[in-house]
């Protein structure tokens, strides 16, 4: 079984892209390289922009290659949540907005040939049992007043069990990590600069300006596309962390006609199928927590595939995989120039619908770039929290990594976990200094500092992705320090010792 997801195991393999090594200059600046980037980069390259794309591993195998792969207009805090906390109007645009995004996918998909499975299907709605059923019948009186074709279901669509099911036809699914490769491969070239492997350190507003590892980009503007904001913004205080969980297995039973099916009970789970090269998969999502609250994270997996299995036969599990929701406080996502910046362009808070509001937020951001006026942008301006009083951490933004021996550790920490088991993680006080300790099956100790590096909060450890995760704002890292993804720019600093001294995983190569 693959830790991976299915659209890592299953994506065509493309073209890896090199490293930036030097000083270049261009007129945007995008870090990041999953779907929100890759469509500003096509539509500002189309209007004449150079554009610079920067990706830490490779591209899409962030949140675009851990999604679900489904596009559709409803919402996963849904629609009556929009109506009740911003009005009938702004209900409707978010409707006509995400409905443009995956006609955008469509439209996309056919022009550039490429191949990534789109298909138009419908959205179902199911009540698991009774007491859910006045929550699937808002939900349908609310996509009905958004324009959609929403109608109540005769009967579910089997063999999923229900006893309401709303149906709203014309969305879709596609394979996302094929599309947005194949997208970079026809977009690369020199209007549109990319890069792989390609870790941010920092970022200047003003000037515009991106610092590599290895490297530099001048510029005139920034888009920081990567699912949160690298660095301390306001913004990151108005959203909600949480992980969601999926797991697949080849389907040996009949499939279910193609739809993206949501349950709500209680538990809720969303099923799809894909099938490619005449195989069928069986995929199950849901399980979501808290970022950091959860220490037997790989229970979450099990419940998941033991849901699916009630009600579909199928081979053993063979992929499982999690991703990072950033759920936004009043409901719509933050696209726009960020609070306190000239030149500095941000898109976060997709929750569950990232794959749609990041196809909308590439428009918007493009658009907002090149000075076209669009009639949605104003609903999902960062400017709206500015109004509300700062929290103390907030009280000014930064994109500058702390100094790097801010959490520096003493030398001689290792021995005090020379009792720790494979396999196993622990945490310590150490001279007023947390700790965090993990040892691998081979038996080589990882020594970190257990505070994240973007506001100092402490970590937790996250077993079923061996990360240490920050339970605040959703940064994540290797065991050996190093950062998996932001909002933290800096890697934890790690201990030595003699046990840990050749404790260094692998350097990524840029192979899935």
């Amino acid at each position: 079984m693959d830790r991976t997801s299915l659209w890592q195991g299953t994506a065509d393999k493309r073209p890896c892209y090199p490293t930036l090594q030097g000083e270049i200059s261009v007129d945007v600046a995008i870090v990041g390289a999953g779907i929100t980037a890759l469509t500003a980069a096509m539509l500002l390259a189309q209007r004449g922009r150079k554009v610079a794309l920067l990706e830490s591993h490779r591209i899409g195998t962030g949140t675009t290659g851990h999604a679900t792969g489904n596009l559709y207009a409803p919402v996963d805090l849904r629609l009556a949540t929009i109506e009740d906390k911003h009005g009938t109007d702004v209900l409707r645009a978010v409707a006509q907005s995400r409905s443009t995004a995956v006609d955008f996918i469509e439209r996309t998909s056919q022009s550039l040939a490429i191949d990534c499975a789109f298909t138009r299907c419908p959205w179902y709605l199911l009540a698991s049992s009774d007491e859910f059923d006045a929550q699937v019948e808002q939900e349908l009186a609310a996509a009905q007043r958004a324009g959609l074709q929403a109608t109540l279901a005769a009967a579910p669509p089997a063999p999923l069990a229900a006893t309401r099911t709303v149906q709203v036809a014309n969305q879709a699914q596609f394979q996302p990590l094929d599309y947005v490769r194949q997208l970079a491969q026809h977009i690369s070239g020199e209007q549109c600069l990319v890069f792989e492997n390609t870790h941010v350190t920092g970022i200047d507003d003003e000037p515009a300006t991106v610092h590599t590892q290895a490297g530099k980009v001048r510029c005139k503007q920034v888009i920081l596309a990567t699912h949160t904001p690298l660095g301390v913004h306001l913004v990151q205080s108005g959203l909600e962390v949480v992980r969601e969980y999926g797991i697949a297995f080849r389907l040996d039973s009949l499939a279910p006609d193609p739809g993206i099916y949501w349950s709500i009970g209680e538990h809720n789970h969303s099923v799809r199928t894909f099938t490619k090269n005449d195989e069928t998969w069986l995929i199950v999502v849901g399980a979501a927590h808290k970022t950091g609250d959860v220490d037997d994270t790989e229970r979450r997996h099990a419940a998941l595939e033991a849901f699916g299995r009630l009600q579909f036969q199928g081979g053993p599990l063979a992929y499982r995989w999690s991703a990072q929701r950033y759920r936004p406080k009043d409901a719509l996502p933050y696209i726009g120039k960020n609070i306190d910046a000239n030149n500095t362009w941000i898109a976060t808070g997709f929750s569950g619908d990232g794959l749609t509001w990041g196809t909308l937020a590439g428009m918007l951001l493009a658009d907002a770039l090149t000075g076209t006026e669009n009639a949605w942008a104003p609903l999902f301006q960062p400017a709206r929290l500015a109004s509300a009083p700062r929290p103390k951490a907030f009280a000014k933004e930064t994109m500058s990594p702390p100094q790097p021996n801010l959490l520096a550790l003493e030398t001689d920490v290792a021995e005090r976990f020379g009792d720790l088991p494979a396999c196993a993680s622990r945490q310590e006080d150490i001279d007023g200094k947390p700790v965090a300790a993990w040892r691998d099956d081979q038996g080589r100790l990882f020594l970190v500092a257990a505070k994240c590096t973007h506001l100092g909060c402490k970590l937790r450890w996250n077993e079923a992705e061996t990360s240490w995760d920050c339970p605040c704002h959703g940064s994540r890292f290797r065991p050996d320090g190093q950062v998996i993804e932001g909002p933290a720019l800096a890697p934890l600093a790690r201990g030595t010792g003699p046990d840990c001294d050749a404790a260094t995983p692998p350097a990524y190569t840029g192979e899935d």
